[in-house]
């Protein structure tokens, strides 16, 4: 049964926060950022910008600084170097943990041509720095939650895969990875929540609940598809982002986004060629999940170490 007692009071989202949210997709899909290509200046300005709100929220590094290092192989015969930025809310070492995720990077630039990633993935991060200073800031916080921006995802869900291999905390004392990758375009106005079968239970919940009559979410078991970029091809959603690293160690997950669309990865893909309201309207929802799973982490059936 759900508890809808805490949900009105734990996440609200206002219409500074939506300023907010803006001001953050404007800068991370700026010209001046040439594309968030991993391992180049632009792309350290975005993480620097993550770190610093993520200072500014209030919220704790795991060590000295707020931004990881990592190599990956970025060749067969040359390594590269990420930078994950991540922070977590104060810990209650009783609670499990929420990893709430977002790519930063993108494609960069080659000659004139700026690949911005406003959808891909500016739109994620800004969303969770949003959700970020809203969860820090709810009094009703039961869980304690992890917001990891991840670098090299599009070299390869390098930045996950760092997370994973070197955890700031026990995998096993994590409920639920929330994965946002591309929210604000989607001609059908459709937004996908993938789930896997430990997340059944809160998925069912939202179902019922009275504000999902109207989200346009559209939940999708495990192995659901959507068609790709590519011509006559279709994806796994659950490759689609760093939400599958999780699935592979069996930790419950949920991935928001739209799938591919004609701006995927193209010069199009701009601040102004997103659907503002549609992004909007996205936020609100990811932060009504969110609320119901903080109120609700029983509906996740992971079971965790005492």
């Amino acid at each position: 049964m759900i508890n809808i007692a805490l949900i009105a009071l734990t996440l609200s989202l206002t219409p500074k926060s939506q300023l907010t949210a803006h001001s953050h997709l404007v800068f991370l899909s700026h010209d001046k950022l040439y594309g968030r290509k991993t391992a180049t200046q632009h792309a350290t300005i975005a993480a620097n910008y993550i770190a610093q709100q993520f200072e500014h929220t209030g919220l704790l590094p795991f060590s000295e600084h707020f931004i990881s290092s990592f190599e990956y192989k970025s060749g067969f015969f040359s390594n590269g170097i990420g930078h994950n930025v991540l922070a977590s809310t104060p810990i209650n070492p009783e609670q499990p943990f929420v990893v709430i995720t977002a790519h930063y990077d993108h494609l960069g630039s080659k000659g004139s041509r700026i690949y911005n990633g406003a959808d891909d993935n500016a739109s994620g991060v800004s969303a969770l720095l949003t959700l970020a200073e809203l969860i820090t800031k709810s009094p009703n916080r039961q869980l304690n939650y992890i917001f990891l921006a991840t670098d090299a995802e599009e070299a390869g869900l390098f930045g996950a895969r760092a997370f994973i291999q070197n955890p700031p905390v026990s995998l096993n004392k994590v409920l639920i990875n929330i994965n946002l990758d591309m929210l604000g375009v989607s001609k059908r106005k459709r937004l996908f929540a993938l789930y896997n079968t430990p997340s059944m239970a809160l998925v069912d919940s939202l179902r019922d609940a009275n504000w999902h009559q109207n989200s346009r979410i559209k939940f999708t078991k495990g192995n659901g598809f959507y068609n790709s970029s590519v011509k006559n091809q279709r994806r796994r959603i659950i490759d689609a982002g760093d939400h599958r690293v999780f699935y592979q160690k069996k930790i419950p997950i949920m991935y928001f986004g739209v799938g591919e669309h004609d701006n995927y990865h193209t010069v199009q893909d701009t601040y102004e060629n997103l659907d503002h309201s549609f992004f909007d309207a996205n936020l609100r929802n990811i932060a009504k999940v969110i609320s119901t799973l903080d109120a609700n982490p029983h509906l996740l059936s992971r079971s965790l170490p005492n």
